[in-house]
């Protein structure tokens, strides 16, 4: 259980970084996701998901595969201008 406190975390703070790198549209889209992420994992702990519930873990592991796929793309555009620093750097030295 740990380890989902942890994907949701991360989940969690991935639209500030997308907000950071100017992908603001992916970020404002996965608000809703992040926010009935956490409220299916509350639910869960709080309450626990009855069996015809089921849906809500569909959900739930949809919004982490597009948590991974959003901070992939911070971690790409980061490596991406790593490189463009490092080019940069070698061309004016």
């Amino acid at each position: 259980m740990g380890i989902l406190v942890i994907f949701l975390f991360i989940f969690s703070f991935t639209p500030f970084l997308l907000w950071g790198d100017k992908w603001k549209k992916t970020a404002v889209l996965q608000i809703p996701f992040v926010i009935g992420a956490w409220f299916i994992f509350i639910k869960h702990m709080m309450v626990g998901i009855a069996p015809n519930e089921s849906y809500l873990w569909i959900i739930f592991i949809a919004n982490l595969v597009y948590g991974h796929i959003a901070f992939t793309i911070i971690l790409l555009e980061l490596r991406k201008s790593m490189k463009f620093r490092q080019s940069y750097f070698n061309r004016t030295v």
